[in-house]
């Protein structure tokens, strides 16, 4: 099929923009709450956790070849066996894209366009979502490659002009919270978005020169993973930890505190601006994750016709698949098991046989990605 094949550095700023994406609103508000000042240092522990996981994925990607993880599952555990996992996956894959749609309806309706309608926020930004599905994912690479550029400085931007609203005392005392709770506040980090790069396992038999998939995908780690990081360190910086833990969108709140001699002022559109890209980015990796897989296990030739009927259920599962904000927060706490399920227990399963397989009947790689 066209459009299938992305370079290395198109997979390392896509893996940035989907570390970051729903991330840059959501995440440093658990940190603070359960790490207080120290939310920083977890959100940088959980974060180098995240190699050991790049690590496994990179080590199944290989073992895998050409396939992707539905494929793979079929291919390593038979066509009933694999189908039911696989059938689990894309399960796990459709309903983080509709979490993650959701994350945009509530951001917009309840900060930028209050009056508008849920569903007509995640209709237009769905439009858009099919749109760029229907592409392919070399086009999404190449836009990736158009926008980070304009992420970057605008991060740089924000970053800069928060420098005079800096209070130092507000990280102080360090390492003052409780062992447990900086290791609770970490696993945050882990359960959104580490173990959600599973996801990318769908796209990595898409990346030329496999050799450097692995450094760009640990490099599109590092850096995603250092921008939230950083992200929670201005927040807990500028507004201390209290009002971080209590706000649901403390860097929203953050860019609001911009004022430079009186007249550079009220930018926090800016943090809106950056958080709509990078969250279509995600969204658009998991749509496609998703439409794929589900037309590799229902042994189509083309996923371009589910598009639009997977595209009117996502919108449909996005209204309902959590009441309001307040319960997204316990939401996400609870969701850790299943995730790492999906995010480490099924990779290591599926590595585990795809090497015993592998060195029982040597695999040359003949079936070709869509």
């Amino acid at each position: 099929m066209d459009n299938n094949t992305i370079s290395p550095r198109q997979f390392m700023y896509l893996v940035i923009l989907f570390l970051i994406g729903s991330s840059i609103l959501i995440v440093p508000t658990p940190l603070a709450a359960t790490a207080q000042q120290d939310g920083w240092i977890s959100s940088i522990v959980g974060m180098s956790t995240g190699v050991l996981f790049v690590l496994l994925y990179h080590k199944l990607g290989v073992a895998l070849g050409d396939r992707n993880f539905i494929q793979g599952s079929i291919h390593v555990f038979g066509n009933w066996i694999g189908r039911v996992i696989a059938f689990f996956h894309l399960s796990f894959i459709y309903i983080l894209a509709s979490l993650v749609l959701r994350n945009i309806g509530d951001f917009m309706t309840t900060q930028i366009m209050i009056d508008t309608p849920l569903q007509f926020t995640h209709i237009l930004f769905m439009i858009v979502v099919i749109l760029a599905a229907r592409l392919g994912i070399e086009v999404v690479g190449r836009s990736a490659e158009m926008f980070i550029t304009w992420i970057m400085l605008l991060l740089f931007f924000l970053f800069f002009f928060l420098t005079p609203q800096l209070e130092p005392n507000n990280i102080q005392p360090i390492f003052s919270s409780y062992p447990k709770s900086m290791i609770g506040a970490s696993l945050t980090v882990i359960n959104t978005p580490i173990l959600e790069m599973v996801v990318l396992l769908m796209l990595y038999p898409n990346v030329k020169e496999k050799a450097k998939a692995r450094h760009a995908w640990l490099w599109g780690l590092l850096i995603g993973g250092g921008l939230l990081s950083l992200i929670t360190f201005f927040c807990i910086l500028v507004l201390g930890s209290d009002l971080t833990a209590l706000n649901s969108y403390p860097i929203y709140e953050l860019a609001s505190k911009i004022n430079i001699a009186g007249f550079l002022e009220g930018i926090e559109i800016i943090v809106a601006i950056v958080w709509m890209l990078t969250i279509f980015f995600k969204l658009v990796i998991l749509y496609y994750a998703a439409a794929l897989g589900i037309s590799q296990f229902l042994n189509l030739d083309d996923y371009r016709p589910l598009l639009l009927p997977l595209g009117m259920g996502l919108v449909v599962l996005s209204i309902i698949v959590y009441p309001d904000v307040a319960y997204f927060e316990t939401f996400v706490k609870n969701v850790l098991p299943y995730k790492l399920m999906h995010g480490f227990l099924l990779p290591l399963l599926l590595l585990i046989g795809a090497l015993i397989k592998k060195k029982r009947h040597p695999y040359k790689g003949t079936s070709k990605v869509k």
